[in-house]
């Protein structure tokens, strides 16, 4: 396999878990810990427009994966 420039050099890291279990901030301290950028994906979708709609029992959007995976 030869190796493109445009591939990806580092990973991608997913950190998932219901609503309020402090994703957030051992997402943030893992990041300084590597070195990498922490995206909010829940954030990133809404701003992009990329949810489908509202849960109430979890108090968050339905991301559309589909969506987000073609960016």
């Amino acid at each position: 396999m030869t190796q493109n420039s445009s591939c990806r050099k580092r990973p991608n890291i997913l950190i998932t878990e219901t609503p309020y279990t402090r994703k957030m901030t051992t997402a943030d301290s893992l990041a300084v810990v590597i070195e990498l950028r922490h995206i909010n994906v829940g954030d990133f979708a809404n701003e992009e427009n990329l949810t489908n709609s509202w849960d109430d029992t979890f108090d968050c959007y339905y991301i559309n994966e589909d969506l987000v995976r073609l960016l």
